[in-house]
């Protein structure tokens, strides 16, 4: 059993602490009332209001903040709310916290190679998306300072990403290879690294834990199957070369299965042999926004589930922690919205939170 540095009460008081700030979060009507604002400033000042936004919101100028530094706000809140709990642990438990955050690093490293990659955009909009932010040790300002990959992968010297990111940078480089494949080889190392740190949590806290990250593991991949089949023709070679490099109930026969398909009543019925068929449907669809938000609505179930289940403890931070990020990220998709003056009714129907019982386009 993994050495455990903090006592099982110290524990179950971190996950108390999870209940508390979960009380916090946003309920239906403040939905509503959000998907209601005129534009991203009216929706500042609504969640200035709130308990769970207030402190962190406390920069922000609600009457003239501008769209995309109000979601930089909001996208720095889950950081905020892991750095809060990152001092009660020890060991496996923080090494898994550390693990799990770096994720958002990973995302603004994809944000910075998009923008290379397109020679187009404001430096000083990805500076705000990292300034003043937690956990970030990566040399950004660097970063945004390169005039190409060439630049930017010596510059990657000595930092983790550097191994991660040679190999398809110069494939890249030699026009061969594509961002994907370096975005591809960002998620396999961040993930895989989250997935071992669960494997070394205590006995008791690992089923839990494992549940949830596996069955986001699991999604993605099916998803990826999904996708390379559909629009990319992909050959099984290439799909599972390209795959997350774990695996947690979809394993190898079932993948190698799913990434053989013909076509897509094929691969449903392939996947209806898993656990995974309700977070992608009963049939192929005919709407890719829908099956994205089915995805998120599956694990976002998943994690209130966990959330719910027995006594507070390290699973509880976790489900909150990813209960967090799916709200975050519905808050962003209504700031959108109502940034394009989109159908409310509609936009209802597609966050992860379900407002809509059964996905009827009703409104309140």
């Amino acid at each position: 059993m993994s050495y455990s540095p903090i006592s099982a009460g110290e524990c179950v008081s971190t996950g108390a602490k999870a209940h508390v700030l979960f009380g916090r979060m946003l309920d239906d009507n403040d939905f509503w009332a959000l998907l209601e604002c005129d534009s991203p400033q009216e929706i500042a000042g609504y969640l200035k209001r709130t308990e769970g936004y207030a402190k962190y919101l406390e920069a922000v100028m609600a009457a003239t903040v501008h769209r995309a530094e109000l979601e930089h706000a909001l996208l720095a809140v889950p950081l905020y709310a892991v750095a809060s709990f990152l001092p009660y642990y020890g060991g496996a438990r923080k090494r898994f916290l550390r693990a799990w955050v770096e994720r958002f690093q990973a995302g603004l490293l994809k944000q910075v190679m998009r923008w290379l990659f397109a020679g187009r955009g404001e430096r000083e909009s990805l500076r705000s998306g990292y300034e003043g932010l937690p956990f970030v040790t990566l040399p950004f300002e660097a970063l945004i300072s390169c005039k190409d990959f060439e630049e930017f992968i010596k510059t990657l010297r000595g930092t983790k990403y550097y191994a991660v990111l040679r190999e398809p940078v110069d494939w890249l480089l030699k026009g061969r290879g594509n961002l994907y494949s370096c975005e591809t080889a960002i998620d396999a190392y961040v993930i895989s690294n989250i997935y071992r740190s669960a494997l070394s949590l205590p006995m008791l806290e690992r089923p839990e834990v494992l549940n949830l990250l596996g069955s986001m593991v699991d999604v993605l991949n099916v998803y990826f199957c999904y996708r390379a089949k559909r629009f990319y023709a992909m050959s099984r070679e290439e799909i599972v070369n390209r795959l997350l490099p774990v695996r947690f109930k979809v394993k190898g026969p079932t993948i190698n299965r799913l990434a053989s398909c013909d076509d897509m009543e094929a691969f449903w019925s392939v996947l209806s042999t898993t656990n995974y068929l309700r977070a992608f449907g009963t049939e192929p669809p005919n709407d890719e926004l829908a099956l994205e938000r089915d995805m998120k609505r599956f694990l976002r179930e998943r994690a209130l589930s966990t959330f719910r289940k027995g006594s507070p403890s390290f699973h509880t931070v976790i489900a909150y922690l990813m209960l967090l990020e799916f709200e975050v990220r519905d808050i962003i998709t209504i700031i959108e919205d109502v940034r394009y003056d989109y159908n409310r009714r509609i936009a209802a129907a597609f966050l992860t939170r379900p407002l809509i019982p059964g996905g009827a386009l009703s409104w309140r």
